[in-house]
């Protein structure tokens, strides 16, 4: 497994690469970590050739190290799991925490 870092289309919303990529003969899927910017941690699962991605997108390779630290920044309890995945504990739901701060 490759680990990506890549942008939606228009920042923080818009397309995402996943269909392109299978379009190449690859298949790769996203993660749920993502920045205030709009990029996020994906996983590559077959060699495809990121050059031949939109610009867009901004995709680049990452380590796993790089991955997880990515990932720690928001979520600290991140972790690779045993499927190479960075995983940890459900973020929470923003309404839950706003409802529990009595707003």
């Amino acid at each position: 497994m490759r680990y990506l870092k890549w942008k939606l289309s228009e920042g923080t919303w818009g397309t995402h690469p996943v269909v392109t990529i299978h379009d190449m003969g690859g298949r790769a899927s996203t993660s749920e970590y993502a920045d205030d910017d709009g990029y996020r941690i994906a996983y590559l699962w077959e060699d495809v050739d990121i050059t031949q991605l939109d610009s867009a997108w901004d995709v680049t390779e990452v380590t796993e190290a790089e991955a997880l630290a990515f990932c720690q920044v928001g979520y600290p309890d991140a972790v690779v799991g045993d499927t190479g995945g960075v995983t940890g504990p459900t973020p929470p739901d923003p309404d839950v925490i706003v409802a529990a701060a009595g707003g």
